[in-house]
């Protein structure tokens, strides 16, 4: 399987919510499915961390148990279909089927309306706009940090980190009702030396419960750390408080689109 070299998280993130995996527990049909987030693969349901998948992995199963499903094989880089040599659960929310790609249940806005997301990065504001031919209404307005835009020191790893502007789509809606897990990839290890000698790689919820992937390896996600809004401290994704996320997500739709201007 390949394995993660982003250099942000993301999230972020799936390209689907329940809906996309069964709801059944025990065996079912084979099915393949694809991850669409950088996502924690375990021993057993809520097992042992054993591994760190990257996005757009493919994998098939045929069980699951509860919000668990068993990976009994996957397609490594790409190439013919290989069954699983150990034990390997994902959690579902963190899933989509290939065939299907169903998407998460859209805002339901009335033909002709355009919604977009700016995000002003002198203030720090986050606004959903919303236009019926040539009116203009803001939805939303609420305050987000940002990428620390610059680099970080040798011994941190030296990697940079920006939230560059332009425009970008809503690619996937994700929503984990218990808290999205962010887990550190292998390519922030020595940033998180100190955490990962505490053994501490994962962390649930810590960019809340709903996230957009918008490309280029940004989310626009909640946080656990209120106190960093309004600053310049993320690796690059957009932060907002975890109420406003929600209702941000609700808003918008898959295809929407995202600017980021200075």
């Amino acid at each position: 399987m390949r394995r993660t070299t982003l250099p942000l998280l993301l999230l972020l993130l799936t390209g689907t919510t329940l809906a996309s995996v069964s709801e059944q527990p025990g065996v079912n049909e084979a099915k393949t499915y694809q991850l669409r987030t950088i996502a924690v693969v375990r021993s057993a349901p809520d097992g042992e961390i054993v591994d760190v998948w990257n996005s757009d992995t493919l994998l098939t199963s045929s069980e699951m148990r509860g919000d668990w499903v068993r990976v009994t094989g996957h397609f490594p880089d790409g190439g013919n279909w290989q069954p699983s040599d150990q034990q390997a659960w994902i959690n579902r929310h963190y899933l989509t089927t290939v065939k299907r790609q169903p998407q998460p249940r859209s805002s339901n806005r009335p033909d002709g309306v355009v919604r977009y997301i700016e995000v002003e990065k002198s203030s720090f504001e986050l606004r959903v706009v919303e236009q019926r031919d040539t009116t203009k209404e803001v939805l939303l307005k609420t305050t987000v940090a940002l990428g620390m835009d610059r680099c970080l020191p040798r011994e941190k790893g030296g990697k940079c980190y920006y939230t560059d502007p332009g425009e970008y789509n809503v690619r996937w809606k994700v929503h984990d009702p218990e808290g999205i897990e962010w887990c550190i990839p292998r390519s922030m290890e020595q940033e998180y030396a100190a955490s990962l000698a505490r053994g501490e790689r994962c962390f649930r919820g810590a960019i809340g419960s709903h996230a957009l992937n918008i490309g280029k390896s940004y989310a626009i996600h909640g946080t656990s750390n209120a106190n960093s809004l309004g600053k310049k401290v993320s690796h690059g994704c957009v932060r907002t408080a975890n109420q406003k996320m929600a209702q941000i997500y609700e808003l918008m739709d898959v295809g929407d689109k995202v600017y980021i201007i200075e």
